[in-house]
C-alpha cells in the first residue's frame, strides 16, 4: 500500500506523520523551532540576537539546534513544578 497517491513524493517522513518524534534531524530553521514551540519566528530572532537562544548560523541561514529546544522546555517544566534542572543557574554546585 502507498498511501496517499495525490502526496508530494518529496515530503519528509516526519511532514507525513504530522511532524511528531519521527524527525531525526539536528537542528531546525527558526521558522520551524518557532512552530514547534508555538511561538512566532520573530520571538525566537529576538531570543537569538539577545545571546538568549543558541544558534548555529551557516551562511545565510540560522538553525536551532533541536537539544537547544529540548532543553528549553525540560528547563521551563522544571522550573514549572520548582524543580531545579542541572543546567539552569549555569548548571555549577559550586559554594
Amino acid at each position: 500500500m502507498q498511501g496517499n497517491p495525490s502526496a508530494p513524493a518529496n515530503r519528509s517522513v516526519a511532514q507525513a506523520n504530522g511532524g511528531h518524534e519521527t524527525d531525526d534531524r539536528l537542528a531546525y530553521s527558526v521558522t520551524e523551532a518557532a512552530e514547534r514551540l508555538g511561538v512566532g519566528p520573530m520571538t525566537l530572532y529576538r531570543e537569538i540576537a539577545e545571546g538568549k537562544l543558541p544558534a548555529i548560523r551557516i551562511r545565510d541561514r540560522v538553525l536551532v539546534p533541536k537539544v537547544v529546544l529540548e532543553g528549553l522546555v525540560e528547563e521551563a517544566i522544571s522550573r514549572a513544578v520548582g524543580i531545579e534542572s542541572p543546567t539552569s543557574r549555569g548548571g555549577s554546585d559550586a559554594a
